[in-house]
């Protein structure tokens, strides 16, 4: 049995020894460090998601590793060696809606009420349908476009458009957006890797987009718009529930 100098905790013998070798958290939230490799154990100190640490060593689902100053036990299965963050920096498509899912969000895109969409999808278009909307099932209620160059969203065979901004979208990078008729304007890809949560549950990787008055736009991957905020910070948009269709 090896014990850990100035640690109160003495490692199996099966206790895997490899050389030190830096990891990355990737896990759906912030994780624990703690004093021993038990679920229940004392608390040391919160790791971020998606940053680095240092594993030391690793045994029966529980790595030793440095964060930091500090020192302790996380699971293993919340490490990986690849850098999360890192590959998901730029996007280059894939933020419309996947064909299939079954969308509600309260309050809706343009009304302080509950509705309900069904996607379809035809070439570059994703259609949301309401089949309430005295529109259907002649026309859509909204449209995404995704043709490889850009991202739009808006009210479907309208001028209405809600976000209109060239790929790739880089985090930390302005894009300029063309969804006012008369006026483009500079938006800040404020991150692509941030975990976002909603009522219809936690998304990683969200996509958000910082428009100069401070409003925003939360895009998931194949889900589309999250959730949009205005520029006190007060959710204009949110999705409650999401679901395969049949």
């Amino acid at each position: 049995m090896m014990l850990m100098i100035g640690y109160a905790y003495a490692f199996p013998l099966q206790t895997t020894q490899a050389a030190a070798s830096d990891m990355y958290v990737n896990a759906k939230t912030d994780i624990i460090l703690r004093d021993k490799p038990k679920q229940n154990a004392t608390k040391i100190s919160t790791i971020k998601n998606h940053s680095k640490v240092t594993v030391l060593s690793s045994s029966n689902g529980w790595s030793y590793v440095q964060a930091g100053k500090n020192k302790g036990f996380v699971y293993t299965s919340a490490l990986s060696k690849k850098n999360p963050k890192a590959a998901a920096t730029t996007v280059t498509g894939g933020l419309a809606p996947k064909a299939g899912l079954i969308l509600t969000y309260e309050p809706s895109f343009l009304e302080d009420k509950k509705e309900t969409f069904y996607v379809e999808k035809e070439d570059d278009y994703t259609y949301l349908y309401n089949k309430k909307s005295p529109l259907y099932p002649d026309l859509s209620n909204f449209t995404y476009i995704e043709d490889g160059k850009r991202l739009l969203m808006g009210v479907s065979s309208s001028d209405f458009i809600f976000v209109n901004v060239p790929y790739p979208l880089k985090q930390g990078a302005s894009v300029t957006d063309s969804s006012m008729m008369f006026e483009e304007q500079k938006v800040l890809v404020e991150s692509t890797t941030k975990t976002v949560t909603v009522k219809a549950g936690t998304f990683t990787n969200t996509v958000i987009l910082k428009y100069p008055n401070g409003a925003r736009e939360y895009f998931a991957e194949g889900v589309g718009i999250i959730k949009s905020t205005g520029e006190n910070g007060k959710v204009i948009t949110e999705l409650v529930s999401m679901e395969e269709g049949k």
